[in-house]
């Protein structure tokens, strides 16, 4: 299917009930928020042998049309587009997943967007899976900035004279540093580059485990291989997959993935029960 960039916007929006235009920060949150309630994080479709092209047309049918789940150079894709053709002032950024370790050890293969309004600077991340923030934060802001469940991030420099900043929540009342990213701007080839090195690195998680997420009004669902936690504000539910038949209700009706039956059985045989076995 061939649909220009404002066609897709709309469709877009139009999946996601936002009929007002996106003028504010409070606007791009309520964007995030209902994005990262939609459209689920995650990489079965890697895990089943597919590709992952990252053009804007590709991302919106995998994403939009398709419900097949996304990672990182996909949703944070399509909001820079969503946003530059809001006419936002934005720029796309690599980024690494440091998780709590030192950035130099860890490769560029995160993508992030750094929003310019009214003189200051924020950043905009719907590709952290469970970590997401549902609004944007302000860079270089020393107050907390109040996102889903009430969990708490900051963006703050990590080394100023480089412009390097790390994206920060509050995970059981301690700091945790998630990600690390700079200002210079980078361009599409070189998110092409982190790409590939994710679904196609042999040795990478992306091809070596199944994760997923989306969020609910006023939880957060989490699975990484057999391991399935429903967060909320005061306390986390963890359970362990053992039957296909649990596992094949948790991803169409509370992660909101589209895979066939089929599908999710082939995924369920390589990389749960694979996994619980051994």
């Amino acid at each position: 299917m061939n649909v220009d960039t404002e066609q897709i916007v709309k469709n877009y929006l139009d999946t996601l009930n936002i009929n007002q235009d996106i003028k504010s920060l409070e606007d791009i949150s309520t964007l995030a928020k209902a994005h990262l309630q939609t459209y689920a994080f995650g990489n079965p479709k890697i895990l089943l042998g597919e590709s992952v092209p990252i053009d804007l047309e590709s991302i919106y049918n995998n994403l939009v049309v398709n419900k097949r789940a996304g990672y990182c150079f996909e949703h944070n894709k399509l909001m820079y587009e969503v946003l530059k053709a809001k006419g936002f002032e934005v720029t796309q950024h690599l980024a690494r997943v440091v998780n709590n370790q030192s950035p130099p050890t860890i490769p560029m293969t995160h993508r992030v967007t750094v929003l310019y309004y009214q003189g200051e600077q924020y950043l905009v991340d719907v590709g952290v899976g469970f970590r997401s923030p549902t609004v944007v934060i302000k860079i270089g802001d020393t107050e907390p900035t109040l996102s889903h469940l009430g969990i708490e991030y900051n963006v703050l420099p990590v080394d100023a004279d480089k412009n390097v900043y790390t994206m920060q929540l509050m995970e059981k009342n301690e700091p945790y540093n998630a990600t690390a990213f700079d200002l210079i701007e980078n361009i599409d080839a070189d998110f092409e580059v982190g790409n590939f090195y994710c679904y196609m690195n042999p040795e990478g998680i992306w091809r070596n485990n199944l994760v997923v997420s989306c969020y609910g009004e006023d939880v957060i669902y989490s699975l990484r291989n057999t391991d399935y936690f429903k967060i909320y504000a005061d306390h986390t539910e963890q359970v362990t997959i053992t039957k296909l038949e649990h596992f094949i209700d948790i991803m169409q009706n509370e992660l909101n993935v589209n895979y066939s039956r089929d599908e999710l059985a082939q995924v369920f045989e390589s990389y749960v029960q694979h996994k619980a076995e051994h």
